[in-house]
């Protein structure tokens, strides 16, 4: 009776460390990965302060046989963005490297991807026909969600000390850099990126994004027509990088992509572009495609088959970038990034972002 007890004892001890709060695992979009994937790592394992929370999220390697540079590609850090996951899925699921070495996070924001978009236009669960049938594609919030009893602040004050007049900016993980290994949520995945460039080397990065998409757009609410956003179909960087960045550009056109140069503005910190150029010796950029979703006022817009800017349209150009970017790694950095597999803008057009989701 006594040893039964104890068993018990045991089982229901070892239960509730399976399913406390502290032993959850983060929310996770559908990543399939293929072959091209040589490793799984998480971002705790570089910001131990994120192991076992809500923030957490899976950090895949692409290790090719020969060696070459050390890159780094982050998605979903506005989850509503879903070009940005949408393509690191396909990444991840078709490509190859031959040379070099690639760091993928395919939904940085794990707990914005777990929660509907505050704007509420968009359900947060969105379905494709893939290859393996029907997938679900989920449409975040911007920002990382509040807890049970957690408010909003006035102002958002970076500890730089420069000021935002919107509060929630807090959550804003594009708002945190370079991050506080033991701050909040946005300051702890922060500096996981932070670390994971600074550990592994990083050379060169391309964080993805989408932005407002330019049109006008006519509310039937207050009976207003409001301007679209400026920033779509652009490739930032650090000042000191803004030559790199044009003749990326130019590797673009190339590719029949045309997108603008934009640089950092002067100030404005907490944002990656700037704060890792600022930090470390990585390269980076921040590419960014319309989301006719993203304005407040798009009532019954369509991030899926909006006919001016198409998901398919959007991650065919995110992919051209990752191409690109990749090509001129050596250019970059003085050591190859050789990838093999990726599609481009014209089979995704051709076939549609579903026949490349395994």
């Amino acid at each position: 009776m006594r040893f039964t007890r104890f068993r018990l004892f045991v089982l229901a001890a070892l239960l509730a460390g399976v399913f406390s709060p502290a032993a959850r695992a983060a929310f996770q979009i559908d990543v399939r990965p293929g072959y091209g994937v040589t490793a799984r790592k998480w971002l705790s394992d570089y910001n131990p302060n994120l192991r076992g929370t809500d923030y957490d999220t899976p950090v895949f390697v692409m290790e090719g046989k020969d060696p070459g540079g050390t890159t780094f590609l982050f998605a979903g850090t506005h989850p509503r963005e879903i070009a940005g996951p949408v393509s690191a899925a396909i990444l991840l699921e078709n490509a190859n490297v031959m040379r070099g070495r690639l760091f993928v996070i395919p939904c940085l924001n794990a707990a914005g991807m777990s929660v509907p978009d505050a704007l509420g236009q968009v359900p947060h669960e969105l379905l494709m026909e893939t290859r393996s049938g029907r997938r679900v594609l989920y449409y975040g919030d911007r920002r990382i969600p509040l807890k049970a009893g957690e408010s909003d602040p006035p102002q958002f004050r970076h500890p730089s000390g420069y000021t935002h007049p919107d509060g929630s900016e807090w959550r804003n993980i594009n708002r945190n850099y370079p991050g506080v290994a033991d701050g909040t949520p946005a300051q702890m995945v922060c500096f996981g990126v932070m670390e994971l460039i600074r550990r592994e080397e990083v050379k060169t990065c391309l964080d993805v994004h989408e932005a407002t998409a330019p049109e006008s757009v006519f509310d039937p609410r207050d009976g207003r027509t409001h301007p679209g956003g400026t920033l779509s179909y652009s490739l930032i960087t650090h000042p000191k990088y803004i030559d790199t960045a044009v003749e990326l550009i130019f590797d673009l056109e190339d590719r029949g992509v045309n997108l603008k140069p934009e640089q950092s503005i002067p100030g404005f910190r907490g944002i990656s572009h700037y704060e890792i150029g600022e930090a470390t010796t990585c390269v980076p950029f921040l590419s960014e495609t319309p989301n006719p979703a993203q304005n407040d006022h798009a009532v019954g817009a369509d991030p899926l088959h909006d006919k001016r800017h198409p998901l398919a349209e959007r991650v065919g150009i995110q992919l051209e970038v990752f191409a690109a970017w990749a090509a001129a790694c050596e250019r970059i950095t003085g050591n190859p990034l050789v990838l093999e597999g990726l599609p481009g803008k014209a089979q995704i057009d051709r076939d549609g972002v579903g026949a490349w989701l395994r």
